[in-house]
């Protein structure tokens, strides 16, 4: 209903102001009627002057009208614009100067006769082309400089006679500022009084005045024209005023929707904030509903107080200056505060403090809007307590941490000092001991010395056990991820395991399908420890029967799958209640004194941990009486296949001499290239059945234990009979010296040991021959000279004796120094450098050598560590220090000939 009413008054104005310009245009109409007539009644030249001065006086009129009247009535309304484009802007109405030219350009259009123009010596560019007559520049300047308040002159021209009236255009108030500011003005300097321009009324005579019966007729005409002209402009105004009025009613509508969210705002905020203004002494005139609950004053107590009402006391007099100083500043002050209820209780908020500006720009009000932190102030504060608590325990934690390392440290250094306390008089046991294996003893002796090999291989490895044990619980393990021959691997890491087997009377047998992949990436030397580990203990838990190692493969993509592999016995299996404890340091299925086997109990410990750092798992499934299966299961990347074993082979049969059953993978493999197998258990039949074959180039494989027959028997049949001795492979899980000799001197040379690697067997059938190789001793030419750095008695005996035995020269000192001195005397092939020794160390003698070979510009002489310091550090130690490699403690005699015989074959000598 408002609303409608606001229209209907709206609709009223807009009727009356339409009203009020007709009568307004009848009036100046009226005004000029009158004027004409009292124009008419002088003479001719006067009444010329007279008309042009009342036809000028008209525009200006007609234009103070527009400016005082229309432009004062709407130009205060911020939706109308009044502007020069007033034509391309809908609501906006023209200026005063714009109008006036439209307006005289629109009354000169309407009669041909009279010509009304507007001339300025400082045009505007869009109007600077005119060109100022002589008339226009005298006009301008006597009524510029003299302060006439007009200037007119006759042109006669032949029979035409025409009036030029000027009158000036005065600068006013209004008009300054626009022309001063206005981008186009050509003149800046405008003040109230100047004279813009001249008005200029040109009125000729002949078509006025060449009768005098109709003159006044001729003026009542153009009066009405006028008329009739100014009306249509002032009601062309009224259109563009309603659409004015049109636009206001729409922006009262936004305005008052703005409103309404406005306040919906408001009563949000009053939800949620502390609002409160106060007047510029501080004095507060306003609260919300908030302010009232929270304070717990009613709005009279609050209303014409000061905010120290709620003053805790809590913060510095400065704190509130600083804030009073700012917000009268006209800046904003955010900050906390702790208040005070009536109750007398405290509450804390966050407060945004800020001036408020009155219409005119002047600073009235202050407002402030706080939020409740009460609670997040006591969360603070407990979690700061529990923070001081936290630091406190962290300290305890921190000295705790510290004692750890320091046992840890000393924990280390004790395992690497026993290591190489027990390592080094191991090595001259197990040196010693398979010297002693390889002189003519008896066979008493040999048991005697078997029994001491093996006992130092059992102490050896629970040593092993023990630093691995130590680094993985110290977390200084390191998995290293490489490619390896998955295949080869796992044959080769068990060829030892089936011989152990064999001797115990129990057969160790692959399970390797052929979709295995021939190479992946994982750690093989950690994978090779727990396999073995794994079959050891299986092997030694079972008394009968046999052992079998199954590989299963689960492919992800093309080269990414896990694997799984499988040992399972026949042993004396494991109770159900202690299957979990296995797996833990130090426990084993039966830790009474009456137990059968032995152990310290970490191999699966350190089994189970070492496939959990491969990303793996590991487990258990076993029975009592009936045997256990072990199984882990590893993610390998890399998957590939080797090319070598998928092409086909031209053997078309192989006859196998075997009643075991440990031919499974060589089965496999045979079976995937489409070759004919035959199984014998019998030596005649076999015999009789490759003499009797249609193909003469068969290949035949004999198992070196087979019954009361030696292998080199069965060859000897072979060979009467016509077979190829290169036809012929003797596959055993161990052979000795003389049975290779004798297998050699009948032209067998092709020998596998169980299991048989897929490699190992498609080259024997490719015919590429695999010879076991004798020990070699070198020659004289080939002689080695070797300098040995070592300062235990027996370790240097041992030394000597391997060297020597293949055929080098060996330089024996006791200490570092020596070393140093020695080698600056000498030449030599090989320097072995043990690490700890008396004077000087292993590591600082290799240091003087590469500074002196440095400096000296001589080639760096191959130096190896020979140390029971085996520890990761230490292999880094000597590798910083410029050593070539590191041979650890006791010292394996293969590693040792396979360093010396690589040296020999590069011509280091």
């Amino acid at each position: 209903m408002k609303k409608r009413n606001q229209q209907q008054l709206l609709e009223q104005q807009r009727k009356r102001f339409r009203w009020m310009m007709i009568v307004l245009a009848f009036l100046c109409a009226l005004a000029f009627v009158v004027l004409g007539v009292w124009v008419a009644k002088g003479t001719e030249e006067d009444h010329l002057v007279r008309s042009a001065r009342a036809y000028a006086k008209a525009v200006d009129s007609f234009r103070a009208f527009y400016t005082d009247v229309i432009v004062s009535a709407v130009i205060v309304h911020p939706w109308v614009e009044v502007t020069e484009h007033y034509r391309d802007k809908p609501g906006a109405i023209p200026i005063p100067a714009t109008m006036t030219i439209d307006l005289v350009e629109f009354m000169s259009s309407q009669d041909k006769n009279i010509s009304v123009r507007l001339i300025s010596d400082f045009p505007f560019p869009q109007r600077a082309s005119r060109t100022l007559s002589e008339f226009d520049l005298a006009a301008l300047d006597v009524i510029r400089n003299q302060r006439a308040e007009e200037f007119y002159r006759f042109n006669y021209n032949q029979n035409h006679k025409e009036l030029n009236f000027a009158t000036p255009i005065i600068m006013q108030q209004t008009c300054v500022a626009c022309h001063n500011n206005h981008i186009d003005s050509p003149k800046t300097d405008w003040q109230a009084g100047d004279v813009r321009g001249i008005q200029v009324v040109t009125i000729p005579s002949e078509p006025i005045w060449n009768s005098s019966g109709y003159r006044l007729y001729y003026f009542i005409g153009f009066v009405l024209i006028a008329f009739a002209a100014a009306v249509s402009a002032l009601f062309y105004m009224d259109a563009r005023v309603r659409k004015v009025f049109s636009l206001l009613q729409t922006k009262n509508s936004e305005l008052e929707a703005t409103t309404t969210e406005l306040k919906q705002q408001q009563k949000a905020l009053d939800q949620h904030a502390i609002v409160s203004m106060t007047d510029l002494k501080g004095d507060i005139i306003y609260v919300n509903e908030h302010f009232k609950t929270i304070s717990g004053y009613a709005e009279h107590e609050l209303l014409g107080e000061n905010h120290r009402i709620i003053n805790s006391g809590y913060h510095a007099q400065a704190m509130f200056e600083n804030l009073w100083n700012r917000v009268c500043s006209g800046q904003t002050w955010h900050g906390e505060l702790k208040n005070i209820n009536k109750s007398g209780e405290y509450y804390w908020v966050t407060a945004t403090i800020m001036p408020l500006y009155n219409a005119d720009g002047e600073m009235d009000r202050f407002i402030s809007i706080r939020t409740d932190i009460t609670q997040q102030k006591k969360l603070e504060h407990d979690l700061k307590s529990s923070n001081e608590e936290l630091f406190a325990l962290n300290l305890v934690l921190e000295d705790a941490r510290r004692e750890a390392e320091a046992a840890s440290q000393t924990k280390s250094a004790f395992l690497a000092n026993m290591s190489h306390e027990i390592r080094t008089p191991m090595t001259g046991i197990m040196g010693m001991t398979d010297l002693a294996l390889d002189t003519q003893l008896t066979a008493t002796q040999r048991g005697y010395l078997d029994v001491v090999r093996s006992s130092s291989q059992a102490l050896l490895s629970i040593l092993n056990d023990i630093l691995d044990f130590s680094k993985i619980d110290a977390g200084k393990l390191q998995i290293e991820v490489v490619k390896f021959e998955l295949k080869e691997l796992v044959c080769y890491c068990l060829k030892p395991a089936a011989v152990i087997a064999r001797k115990k009377g129990i057969s160790l047998r692959l399970d390797m399908p052929t979709n295995i992949p021939d190479i992946c990436i994982a750690d093989p030397i950690r994978l090779r420890q727990v396999l073995v580990n794994i079959c050891d203990n299986a092997i030694k838990f079972t008394e009968a029967g046999q052992v079998t190692v199954s590989l299963r493969w689960t492919a992800d993509t093309h080269a990414t799958g896990h694997l799984h592999i499988d040992v399972t016995d026949q042993g004396i299996g494991i109770p159900k209640e202690k299957q979990r404890l296995i797996f833990d340091a130090f426990a084993q299925a039966d830790n009474t004194t009456t137990r059968s086997f032995g152990g310290t109990g970490l191999g699966l410990s350190i089994c189970m941990k070492l496939i959990e750092l491969m990303q793996g798992h590991m487990g258990v499934v076993s029975q009592v009486g009936k045997g256990s299966r072990f199984w882990f299961e590893l993610p390998c990347q890399g998957a590939e296949y080797n090319k070598k074993i998928l092409k086909s082979v031209e053997v078309q049969s192989v006859f196998i001499l075997d009643k075991q059953i440990n031919n499974n993978v060589v089965n496999a493999c045979l079976d995937s290239k489409n070759v004919q197998i035959s199984y014998f258990d019998n030596r005649t039949e076999f015999v009789e059945s490759i003499y009797l074959a249609s193909d003469k180039n068969v290949k035949c494989l004999i198992n070196n234990c087979f019954g009361d027959f030696s292998a080199v028997e069965i060859i000897h049949d072979l060979i009467a009979h016509d077979i190829k001795n290169h036809n012929i492979i003797l596959i055993a899980d161990h052979v000795s010296e003389s049975e290779i000799n004798d297998a050699q001197t009948l032209g067998v040379s092709q020998l596998l040991t169980h299991p048989v690697a897929p490699v190992e067997l498609f080259n024997m059938l490719e015919g590429i021959e695999h010879v076991p190789v004798k020990e070699r001793v070198a020659d004289a030419s080939e002689c080695l000279s070797i300098l040995v750095a070592e300062d235990n008695k027996v370790n240097q005996k041992l030394i000597t004796a391997l060297i020597t035995k293949q055929g080098h020269t060996v330089t024996l000192v006791e200490n570092g120094l020596e070393a140093w001195q020695t080698f600056m005397q000498n030449t030599y092939d090989l320097v072995l450098m043990d690490m700890q020794m008396p004077i000087m160390g292993g590591v600082d003698a290799t240091r003087s050598i590469r500074e002196h070979e440095t400096s000296h510009q001589l080639p760096p002489t191959p130096i190896y560590a020979m140390t029971a310091n085996v520890l990761p550090a230490d292999k880094q130690a000597c590798m910083s220090a410029g050593m070539n490699g590191h041979l650890g403690k006791p010292i394996k005699v293969t590693e040792l000939k396979a360093l010396l015989n690589s040296l020999m074959k590069s011509g280091v000598s």
